[in-house]
């Protein structure tokens, strides 16, 4: 059974296919097909040649690492620097993330721009309590629903507290009482051209380019209970376009913060 596509779906992710290494679970991938609007497919044998004859994606899950291919390049599902993130944390280290948000043990969050989940596991990791990731593409909802479940050890725990839901932010957004988060993450990251890899070329094919609205803003002050953590690039356009004026970080940081505060009752 498939979800139906959401306003704005790119075909490709909407016929990307989810199926198993000789390791995987066909239960896992018929799960992640039918939560993120996919179409799963058993392996039957199929080479990977004969699996990318339709011209799909394709999404294929073994035991501990999961691969997406997609017009003829491979991705690994991983959460990035995320996972060193958290060893550092482990360490006593403040993630700047968990400082800007002041974020503390049991807090509940919200990340309206999950992405590949990094900032969702890391405040995981600091508040120990369930985090929220809400991700529009079906495609990549499922690529970082797979790489959260294949972390290594020290991202298990954290990886497993984080909730991806399959949504437009600015839609699901306006459903949410107010108040029901503690804090809620914004990262319009699509407007940073400086970011290079494979996972960032990935998200670019299928993000949300346009830039944050200062409705959705207002709507992520109403639903929280202290504020909403917004990221830009290091010089700050984007939260100076907003009003939003960026907290002091060290000169080299290569991202800025703003706090805007939840929203008066």
């Amino acid at each position: 059974m498939k979800s139906s596509p959401l306003r704005g779906e790119r075909p490709a992710a909407r016929d990307a296919v989810v199926t198993t290494a000789p390791s995987g679970d066909p239960a896992e991938a018929r799960e992640l097909a039918e939560r993120f609007g996919l179409r799963a497919e058993a392996r039957e044998g199929r080479t990977l040649e004969e699996l990318f004859q339709a011209g799909s994606p394709v999404l294929i899950l073994a035991a501990r690492r999961a691969d997406l291919y997609e017009r003829g390049r491979t991705y690994r599902a991983t959460v990035g620097m995320a996972f060193l993130r958290v060893l550092r944390a482990r360490k006593g280290e403040t993630d700047p993330l968990v400082a800007h948000a002041d974020l503390e043990h049991g807090d509940s969050v919200l990340d309206a721009t999950l992405g590949l989940g990094g900032d969702a596991l890391v405040a995981a990791h600091a508040t120990g309590a369930r985090v929220v990731g809400l991700e529009k593409d079906p495609l990549i909802a499922a690529f970082t629903q797979a790489a959260l479940r294949r972390l290594p050890k020290h991202g298990r725990d954290p990886g497993r507290l984080v909730e991806v839901i399959r949504a437009d932010h600015r839609a699901w957004l306006k459903d949410q009482p107010a108040r029901s988060f503690d804090v809620v993450l914004l990262d319009p990251m699509f407007r940073r051209a400086g970011d290079s890899g494979p996972l960032f070329d990935l998200l670019r094919s299928h993000g949300e380019h346009a830039p944050l609205d200062a409705e959705t803003l207002r709507e992520a002050q109403r639903v929280a209970r202290r504020g909403v953590l917004v990221k830009d690039a290091a010089r700050g356009e984007e939260l100076q376009r907003l009003g939003l004026t960026p907290k002091a970080s060290r000169r080299s940081a290569a991202i800025a913060f703003a706090w805007a505060p939840a929203a008066q009752r």
